[in-house]
């Protein structure tokens, strides 16, 4: 099956941009069209992706710079293939990720996202994280982020027949958004190897968004731990509403707040068989707790 392969490109270093581009042509699996979008760069990224000559490439240009979820999205919109994988133009993946990737879904019909394990640049740094589809969709879903964009492969019949794209209500945590938005239709899990590498700057959006982002990815987590959990739903969306706007709670609210996620992190322990016991209780527990108590 053809597979759609989806870069963004805005201003990315030559060095890198050629290393990611070239880490996909050298794919064993050669059955694949490489979209990529220049969101207006200003340096010479448009003359590293025309030197390619690759009829597999199609490239394609904003006008004018209409930033990251808006260029993913018209990637998705322009994919042809069911198979959709990303990957962003400074990172890399190893020339045989689509291979294995495309008989993993081929295999798992009920999975309809998968990551893959990957490495943290510089550093060569890696963390384990869940693979197999119910402990990666649950944690999705309640802990936090466990697939890395350049590392995903999703199908496009489930994004497009539930109209789902990444959303600018969830910036600096849209690709959390966009998985957990998938994983209301299908399982999610992630290949059980490192087949992708994901280079971090500090001079990055998301390094100098942290505190935001943390607090948006807090806040898509506790919708979904609503949505599914609560059974008083009107008054935890009250108590969510006032961590958004940072407006501090009662102390019945704490109690309560602190009880029901007390029995969230019960729930996920015997239902997750990858070891989330200090993740969930420092990152899900304590610090959303800290942000409504603040």
């Amino acid at each position: 099956m053809p597979i759609s392969v989806l870069m963004p490109v805005y201003n990315t270093r030559e060095s890198d941009l050629r290393e990611s581009i070239e880490s996909i042509l050298n794919q064993t699996y050669s059955d694949f069209e490489l979209i990529i979008i220049n969101d207006a760069s200003t340096n010479n990224a448009e003359d590293v992706i025309l030197s390619y000559k690759d009829k597999r490439i199609r490239y394609l240009k904003n006008e004018k710079n209409i930033k990251i979820i808006a260029t993913r999205n018209r990637l998705i919109n322009e994919a042809k293939y069911e198979y959709v994988a990303f990957i962003d133009s400074d990172d890399w993946c190893t020339r045989d990720r689509l291979e294995k990737q495309a008989k993993y879904l081929d295999e798992h019909p009920e999975v309809g996202l998968l990551g893959t394990y990957y490495k943290i640049m510089p550093g060569d740094r890696w963390y384990p994280i869940p693979s197999e589809p119910n402990d990666t969709t649950l944690f999705l879903r309640y802990c936090g982020n466990c697939i890395s964009t350049s590392a995903a492969m999703f199908r496009k019949s489930i994004v497009d027949k539930y109209s789902i794209r990444f959303n600018v209500g969830a910036l600096h945590a849209e690709d959390l958004k966009f998985w957990t938005d998938i994983s209301e239709y299908c399982k999610c899990a992630n290949y059980p190897e490192i087949l992708s590498f994901y280079r971090i700057s500090p001079d990055g959006v998301s390094s100098q968004n942290r505190q935001y982002q943390l607090k948006m990815v807090l806040t898509i987590l506790f919708d979904n731990i609503i949505r599914d959990f609560a059974n008083d739903k009107e008054y935890m969306y009250s108590i969510l509403t006032k961590f958004v706007k940072g407006t501090p709670v009662t102390d019945e609210e704490f109690v309560y707040t602190q009880q029901f996620l007390i029995g969230i992190v019960n729930f996920l322990q015997k239902k997750i068989s990858f070891p989330i016991n200090k993740f969930v209780k420092k990152f899900v527990l304590s610090r959303l707790v800290y942000f409504v108590r603040e």
